[in-house]
């Protein structure tokens, strides 16, 4: 489609070029099947294993637990009997005693936890208690006596009765702990399985859906990534085929090739008008330098038939005469610097304002520049202070730094209200030297500070107060500086005073 013309019709979607909402629905809609089969399978083994974890935590584990606990209880009643028995020491019988107070709570224990298993349990606890009888004879009897030898040899086979029916619950428990734990190796293997199935099946088609969706989709994009790309690279007549992939990508070739259209025409009018500028550009500058140099020839006339009558060699002037001579001096001077300014600018656009750089002492810079400007920071009521520490050798050319000075101080004066403060300071920092030339005049405004080495740029405030100037001085400043390998910041705030800080390498 070519610039002007009307967009094209939405075309009707075909199963030849469907659209990328149904190409992606059909190839996520399977991976979404199964991605919740995959997940649902997991959930109910996961499920089932917890049920058998539960079992083993809830069930088995606390009856085994509570079968050791009593066989221990009866154990250590029956080794604090026999001890008691064979020595007489009565801790001994002490440790029967609480043994005995223990029994009661792990049979009640045990039973209520193993309510599933009443023969073995029963049968336990009835060889237990058959036990109990005999062992509270045996502890009326006399230590080391023949009755004690005798109700010894009576109890042993009841104790192992004991024994034997607590070891056949626990293998009971064992064998279903056994089940169990199969049980839950079984399910965690076929987690394993089924998680690892699907898991093939999912990458099989997530790897068949890639390859269509890279044919289908990625392919048609492709092309027209390449041709951006080919467009940055400067090829300008290379278009995308608007024939392939589905609608919504062809509908963006469609739009990249009005737009490379467009870009074209655009380009096109932009060279015109670029053409112009520079043609108009080099007229400007050809003029300004022209008319520069044609306005110094009348303006030198001008400033000697000034100097001839305050001379008084045509005769002597009134005072009122006096002082219309004294505004033409004014705004002869201002017209001077006015064309001073306008041939740097010319020199710096056409590239022939360069620095000639020779070793120099900027103290003396800055003196002869206050010396300078004294008269009229006098004149307008602002105070000068200097706090130069001199000397401050720098590689300069020394007409440029004057005007830089000039240029600083006469601006820091001149936007300075009377009674303010205009402060010179310098110093070597390094491999620099410093210059900082602070006032407390009117300020700048913040959002107008990006534009302050622009030329002919004037801030508002200035406008205003009809400050004149030309906003020349600070673009030629910043140019000077820059020929001089240093920099220059600004830092302002408006109705408080304006600082500026240059930075001039020390060395040539």
């Amino acid at each position: 489609m070519r610039a002007g013309s009307a967009p094209p019709h939405p075309r009707r979607r075909t199963d030849a070029h469907p659209s990328v909402a149904r190409l992606l629905t059909r190839a996520f809609g399977v991976l979404v099947a199964l991605i919740v089969a995959c997940g649902v399978a997991e959930l109910t083994v996961v499920l089932v294993q917890r049920h058998t974890v539960t079992r083993l935590t809830d069930e088995v584990q606390p009856v085994r637990l509570a079968n050791a606990r009593l066989r221990a209880v009866l154990t250590d009643a029956q080794r604090g009997l026999r001890g008691y028995l064979l020595t007489g020491d009565g801790q001994l019988l002490d440790t029967y005693h609480v043994a005995r107070s223990d029994y009661v709570l792990a049979t009640r224990q045990l039973r209520d936890l193993a309510d599933d298993l009443g023969d073995p349990v029963d049968r336990q606890v009835l060889r237990a208690d058959a036990w109990w009888r005999l062992a509270e004879r045996q502890r009326l009897a006399a230590p080391r006596s023949r009755d004690a030898a005798a109700y010894a040899a009576q109890g042993a086979p009841l104790f192992q009765a004991f024994v034997a029916a607590n070891h056949e619950l626990e293998v009971t428990l064992a064998a279903r702990d056994a089940r169990l734990h199969r049980r839950g190796t079984v399910l965690q293997w076929i987690t394993v399985g089924v998680v690892g199935v699907l898991t093939a099946g999912s990458g099989a088609i997530a790897l068949v859906t890639g390859v269509r969706t890279r044919r289908r989709i990625t392919g048609p994009l492709g092309a027209v990534v390449e041709v951006l790309d080919r467009r940055r690279a400067g090829d300008r007549e290379v278009r995308v085929d608007t024939q392939a992939g589905p609608v919504e990508i062809r509908a963006v070739a469609e739009a990249v090739n009005a737009a490379a259209d467009q870009a074209e025409l655009i380009r096109r009018k932009e060279e015109e008008v670029t053409a112009r500028l520079q043609a108009l550009d080099a007229v400007k500058t050809d003029f300004m330098s022209t008319v520069s140099h044609e306005l110094r020839t009348p303006l030198t006339s001008i400033s000697g038939y000034l100097e001839l009558l305050r001379d008084e060699e045509t005769g002597r002037l009134t005072d009122a005469q006096l002082r219309m001579l004294e505004v033409i001096g004014r705004n002869t001077r201002r017209l001077r610097e006015l064309i001073e300014d306008m041939l740097t600018l010319s020199k710096i656009e056409s590239g022939e304002f360069r620095s000639r750089l020779v070793p120099g002492d900027l103290a003396e810079v800055i003196e002869r520049a206050l010396g300078a400007v004294g008269p009229a920071a006098a004149k307008a009521s602002v105070g000068l202070h200097s706090d130069v520490r001199g000397p401050l050798p720098v590689c300069c050319d020394r007409a440029h730094l004057d005007r830089m000075m000039a240029d600083l101080l006469g601006n820091a004066v001149k936007f300075t209200p009377a009674d303010g403060t205009v402060t010179v300071r310098a110093e070597r920092a390094g491999g620099d030297v410093v210059l900082v030339v602070a006032d407390t005049g009117i300020g700048i405004p913040a959002d107008e500070q990006q534009a302050l080495f622009v030329r002919f740029f004037r801030a508002t405030n200035a406008i205003r107060q009809a400050v004149p100037g030309t906003g020349l001085g600070l673009a030629i400043v910043a140019t000077i500086v820059r020929n001089h390998g240093g920099s220059i910041e600004i830092e302002s705030t408006e109705n408080a005073g304006t600082t500026v800080t240059v930075r001039l390498p020390a060395e040539c």
